[in-house]
């Protein structure tokens, strides 16, 4: 199926789950959830936002699978959102609350790659490609990490974060080696 049939197997109908309804709201609290972080006068609305925002993430995989509403739209949206808040968290944290650049740069650099090596699956094959379980597990930890760096600074923050680097480094051959394996199969 070419991608520009992808949109045509989007039913509209899915923008209602109530999984991508979470989805979409996580993507709206981005810009308000980055701005708050990168005011330390906010760092309570901060923690509010980001909490919210990750809890959303936490919980529309499964209410998607509960109610049999997986969809290509949430497969596709999940993800970039999930990036645009971890990652642009990171970013701001580096720049006000001592969060590693040099891990910034790994989170952006892993990224990045899997969000081109997605979007070149689904060029080729039409498919999207779903998160690995050390990816969700990295996820779980950053949010952690990134909720304790707002909310006190690398002395509370810096030990989780170290944590999540072990399974952000299984994910990262996790998705190399599954990318390779898909496009591989498209030969």
């Amino acid at each position: 199926m070419p991608l520009r049939n992808l949109a045509a197997t989007i039913a509209p109908r899915e923008l209602l789950y109530p999984s991508n309804l979470l989805t979409l709201f996580r993507l709206l609290l981005v810009v308000p959830t980055l701005a708050s972080i990168g005011r330390p006068e906010q760092r309570r609305r901060a923690l509010v936002l980001l909490g919210l925002a990750m809890l959303t993430d936490a919980i529309d995989g499964p209410i998607a699978r509960a109610r049999g509403e997986v969809s290509r739209l949430g497969k596709l949206l999940d993800p970039i959102a999930d990036k645009l808040l971890i990652d642009g968290t990171a970013i701001i944290l580096a720049r006000t609350r001592g969060f590693p650049w040099w891990v910034t740069g790994l989170l952006l650099f892993r990224d990045l790659g899997i969000l081109a090596a997605a979007g070149l699956v689904l060029r080729r094959q039409a498919r999207i490609t779903t998160a690995e379980s050390a990816g969700k597990l990295t996820t779980a930890l950053l949010t952690a990490a990134t909720l304790l760096y707002v909310a006190d600074g690398p002395r509370s923050g810096k030990p989780v974060l170290y944590l999540a680097l072990i399974p952000f480094t299984l994910s990262f051959f996790q998705y190399g080696r599954r990318f390779l394996a898909v496009m591989r199969s498209a030969e």
